[in-house]
């Protein structure tokens, strides 16, 4: 049997994706953006216009740069150690501490003026809802991407889909019996 028989290999990723979407406006101010990432425990989020349409995603990464380019580091962040179980009932701690990086850096008078589309990545790999769930999890390996938009037959986002959709999906799939 191989890995990706069976119910695994006929699941879509409209099987799996998460239809209930946390978006965040284009036009929203940066400090209101991390606000809401961090409030509802995640770490990027696809940006709508003001006619609701899917104009690109806003990440941790996009925030972190915004006063950190590549070439410069990151200030120093306390060590922050946790037994494993912390992990699984929460989020990455790193993550939380790099979101308390940004929020104060995004509140500066330069950075005050800054919207989200400022930030936001306007090329985004995306999928259509309809697209088999083993190439949607390809589309992301090849990519290293958490999070891919799902766009329905017309454009739409109609959810989200992330490696942990993806990864439940393939543990789901093991436990059925052959």
């Amino acid at each position: 049997m191989t890995l990706f028989s069976g119910r695994l290999a006929t699941l879509r990723v409209s099987d799996v994706m998460n239809p209930e979407v946390v978006t965040v406006s284009a036009a929203a101010p940066i400090e209101e953006a991390i606000v809401l990432l961090k409030s509802h425990h995640i770490t990027g989020a696809p940006v709508i216009d003001d006619d609701g349409r899917f104009v690109g995603i806003l990440s941790l990464s996009d925030l972190v740069d915004l006063h950190h380019p590549p070439a410069a580091p990151l200030p120093d962040a306390p060590e922050v150690s946790l037994p494993n179980s912390a992990r699984i009932h929460g989020a990455d701690p790193t993550a939380w501490r790099l979101y308390d990086l940004a929020a104060p850096l995004a509140s500066t008078s330069d950075s005050a003026t800054l919207k989200v589309a400022d930030r936001m990545t306007r090329l985004v790999v995306t999928v259509p809802a309809d697209a088999a769930l083993v190439q949607a999890a390809r589309v992301m390996c090849d990519g290293h991407l958490h999070r891919v938009p799902v766009l329905d037959e017309n454009g739409g986002l109609c959810g989200i889909v992330a490696t942990m959709d993806i990864l439940a999906a393939l543990v789901n799939a093991a436990d059925e019996p052959d």
